[in-house]
Parts: C-alpha cells; sequence; structure tokens
C-alpha cells in the first residue's frame, strides 16, 4: 500500500515546499556559471508561484525525445500546419528562443543546462491579456528531469517530470491567489500532458509511416534548414530500428520456443523405469 501511495501522489501535482526543496536540491546549480546561477537562484528561492506537475509517463523513442525538448519550434510548426495553435517560436541562438503563446504571453527562452536526463530553462517575459488588468513581467524556471525505461518487448518509455518556478513583479497577492495561481495551474497541467502525449505520437507515427514524416518534414518552412534536417535523419532512423525490432522479434519468440523445446524433459527421461 505504501508503493501504491508514493506512486498515486506522483501522478498528482503538487506546490509544496517538500517538493519545491527537492527540485531546487537537484538542480544542476554548480554546473552554471555566475551571474547565470545566481540569476536563477533568486526565482526558485523565492518564486511567486511553484508547481510540481503531475509525471507524464509516454511512450517514445529516446533521441527523438530529446531532439524535440531542444527544438521545440519543430513541435510548433506542426502544431500550425495542423491548425491547432496560435503559439509562434524564433530561434534566436544554438540554445536561445523567442515564443509567445498567441494569448497574450510573451518571452525569452534559454536552455542554460542540458543532458539526456535534466533539461533547465530560464524565461524572462511578460503577459498582456484579457484575464488581468494590466501587464505583469517575470521571470520563469523550468526543470525537466527525465527517466527511461524499456518493457519486456524492448518498447521505450520515458517519464517526464517538470517542475516550474514563477517570478512576477509588482503584482498584489490576492491577484495571485484568485487568478493567476489556479489558471496557471490548469493552463500547465494540460498543456504539459497534451505535448507529451504529441510527442509519443510523433515518435509513433515515426516508426509506423516513415515515408509521411519525411514529407511532412519536407513542410516544416518556419524550422532551420539544418534543423529540418537533422529531424529527418532522427525519424528515419526510429523507422528503421522500429523495421529491425519487428524483424528481431519473431525471431527471438521462435528461439525461445527452441530453447523451451531442448530444455523441456524427453519422454524417455519421463518414464518411471522401475
Amino acid at each position: 500500500r505504501g508503493r501504491e501511495a508514493l506512486a498515486a501522489e506522483a501522478h498528482r501535482a503538487s506546490t509544496s515546499r517538500a517538493s519545491r526543496e527537492q527540485a531546487i536540491n537537484q538542480m544542476p546549480l554548480a554546473s552554471l556559471k555566475e551571474p547565470l546561477r545566481s540569476r536563477i537562484q533568486k526565482i526558485v528561492v523565492k518564486p511567486t508561484l511553484y508547481r510540481r506537475l503531475p509525471i507524464e509517463v509516454i511512450p517514445c523513442d529516446p533521441q527523438l525525445y530529446l531532439f524535440l525538448v531542444r527544438y521545440p519550434e519543430v513541435v510548433i510548426n506542426m502544431w500550425q500546419l495542423m491548425g491547432v495553435t496560435k503559439a509562434a517560436i524564433k530561434r534566436t541562438g544554438a540554445y536561445a528562443y523567442d515564443a509567445q503563446d498567441g494569448a497574450g504571453t510573451v518571452s525569452q527562452v534559454e536552455l542554460v543546462f542540458g543532458t539526456r536526463d535534466q533539461h533547465l530553462f530560464l524565461a524572462e517575459g511578460y503577459y498582456d491579456g484579457p484575464l488581468l488588468p494590466r501587464r505583469i513581467t517575470g521571470r520563469c524556471v523550468l526543470l525537466l528531469t527525465s527517466a527511461y525505461s524499456k518493457d519486456k518487448g524492448q518498447r521505450s518509455f520515458i517519464s517526464n517530470r517538470l517542475d516550474v518556478f514563477v517570478q512576477l513583479d509588482k503584482i498584489g497577492i490576492e491577484i495571485v491567489a484568485k487568478t493567476v495561481h489556479p489558471l496557471m495551474g490548469r493552463t500547465v497541467d494540460t498543456n504539459f500532458a497534451e505535448s507529451a502525449r504529441f510527442v509519443s505520437q510523433v515518435s509513433r507515427v515515426a516508426e509506423s509511416n516513415g515515408p509521411g514524416v519525411q514529407r511532412l518534414v519536407s513542410r516544416l518552412k518556419d524550422v532551420a534548414p539544418e534543423v529540418r534536417t537533422q529531424f529527418a535523419q532522427i525519424t528515419s532512423g526510429v523507422n528503421q530500428r522500429a523495421a529491425l525490432q519487428q524483424f528481431v522479434a519473431p525471431e527471438n519468440d521462435a528461439s525461445q520456443r527452441l530453447s523451451d523445446l531442448n530444455s523441456a524433459p524427453s519422454r524417455e527421461h519421463a518414464v518411471d523405469r522401475e
């Protein structure tokens, strides 16, 4: 029952001090140089809002997953082609981009640290929309923690956990309590879950329909050519690995059956010869 309770807790959002302190302790702050480290510390130690989102577990190719985390403009451009978003991203550097959600939030985002298991983002910007009476400026730190596993069929799964620290300027506590906090919770949880599921869907389509994905790649006009080329190469690799896995799986199954047959007692040894 204890493990079940812990598992249930992991799949619920948290705004607790314990979760916040755990996230801060897990941050790679020692790997950051000044003044960047101090900027992030000022935000995470005293945020206006903090939220640990529910863990999302998705089936996905790890290489494709890392690519889409580091190049979100590819996801946004696909959504634009599908007509399901007003958001836009413009790459401004190797690890930086300008982003707007189409609903009033505009920010400059930088990936300040990235490994296979952790990505740390720093964003600064403002919200100027109908939900609040005036423009609000602020900063945000995002810590994405990832874990990788495989099932018995060697299918890859990725667990995603996102910790969000927001520091707002010149905003009354009543506005935070009544408007910003509940809105942020619902919106961020939903966006994170939908983004994770979409990344998983891209991986699944790349496995099953390589030519279709390559046609899609050619339509990504708001993505730098070198990024588009890399995306094409990675999705092609996903398709090839999936095809190889399908070929190997029946062989493994046949080998296991043959092994079971060889290890089974023969009739001669199974008979009592007294």
